[in-house]
């Protein structure tokens, strides 16, 4: 351990500010258990939701995720991304300039978020149809009808309001 630790001395990495002002400069402070996910505090076209499947610990362009009780976190990722969901962070969220939009946690948790219990296939079949998207629009197009038409009851005009006016804040948000 003193070689791996004169290694970071030749670096001078115990000069550096975060180091400096620690008691131990080798003594990472507030490292809690690593999260289920992650919510990306900034974000460009829409808000990203991750599930840690590394072990990763969250830093500060991040937020730790953890569920209640009897909330699966695929579900909860599924049931994230929906045109309901991402309208509210348009509206709940704060933007910058270049379009950068940000939300807090305390914003993050007025999001309404239409929780559909899945199965890992499901999930499974759900994240590589994400993998392969060409945008976001594409994940929304095929999975609005199951979350906000099947499971809440929202008519196809209904589903395509939320849909357009999510995209008017977009624009508007990257006006900016």
């Amino acid at each position: 351990m003193k070689e791996y630790l004169k290694v970071g001395e030749d670096y001078s990495i115990p000069d550096r500010y975060k180091c400096k002002i620690r008691n131990n400069w080798y003594v990472i402070p507030n490292i809690a258990k690593e999260p289920e996910a992650f919510f990306f505090k900034r974000c460009h076209k829409y808000p990203k939701l991750l599930k840690n499947e590394s072990g990763a610990f969250v830093t500060d362009s991040a937020y730790k995720i953890e569920l209640k009780e009897g909330i699966d976190i695929n579900s909860f990722i599924f049931s994230f991304y929906n045109s309901l969901t991402l309208t509210f962070a348009e509206i709940e969220g704060r933007y910058y300039g270049g379009g950068v939009l940000e939300l807090t946690p305390s914003e993050f948790r007025k999001l309404p978020v239409p929780y559909i219990n899945i199965d890992k296939l499901y999930f499974n079949k759900y994240v590589k149809d994400f993998e392969n998207k060409v945008n976001i629009e594409q994940i929304l197009g095929i999975y609005d009808s199951i979350i906000l038409g099947e499971y809440l009851g929202l008519s196809i005009e209904e589903i395509e309001f939320l849909h357009s006016t999510r995209q008017k804040l977009i624009t508007k948000r990257m006006r900016k």
